[in-house]
């Protein structure tokens, strides 16, 4: 039982440190993702994994201290506490601090800022075009000017420096390129 307690109390600590973790570097750590044209997961991201080990060290610990249950029994009554408390991590998030905010904000436009684009349609000085880009696996089409007064031809690669009512602001990537 002492390997049960000494594991049940890992999982609380390290499941406190990973909150914390979370509170104060989740919003830059998830920005700094490999793969931006996925969504995260609701389900297996940082939160969602402190949320299960504080539940599971916080209802294991006590029963490995206090009962005499058989071990099995313990560890799979901790997992129910972990995921009771995943549960309860989601359930807040949706009803209590995601409520009423509109959709567009629920998407992080900061993951638009740099995608690269491809020009379906001419962009001019004197008229908007068309780009086209892949978001969380979809291929968006959106009007799109240009940053500058050059004219971008169609089939030019762009990065998007914004998306403002709708139209898309973009440079070309040539010379996006020359500054890095």
């Amino acid at each position: 039982m002492t390997i049960l307690k000494i594991l049940f109390l890992a999982a609380f600590i390290g499941g406190l440190v990973l909150a914390v973790f979370a509170m104060l570097h989740g919003v830059e750590y998830m920005r700094r993702r490999r793969n931006r044209s996925r969504a995260p997961s609701p389900f297996f991201n940082l939160p969602a994994v402190a949320a299960f080990a504080v539940g599971f060290g916080a209802v294991g610990y006590p029963l490995a201290s206090k009962t005499r249950l058989p071990a099995w029994s313990i560890i799979l009554i901790a997992i129910g506490g972990g995921v009771l408390a995943i549960t309860g991590m989601i359930t807040l998030l949706a009803q209590w601090a995601l409520r009423g905010l509109p959709v567009p904000l629920l998407l992080d436009e900061q993951e638009i800022q740099g995608q690269l684009a491809v020009v379906t349609q001419n962009i001019t000085p004197a008229r908007e075009g068309e780009i086209s880009y892949e978001h969380l696996g979809r291929r968006e089409l959106v009007p799109a000017r240009s940053l500058g007064m050059a004219v971008i031809p169609t089939g030019s690669e762009v990065v998007i420096d914004r998306i403002k009512d709708g139209v898309a602001f973009v440079e070309e990537w040539a010379v996006v390129e020359q500054r890095l």
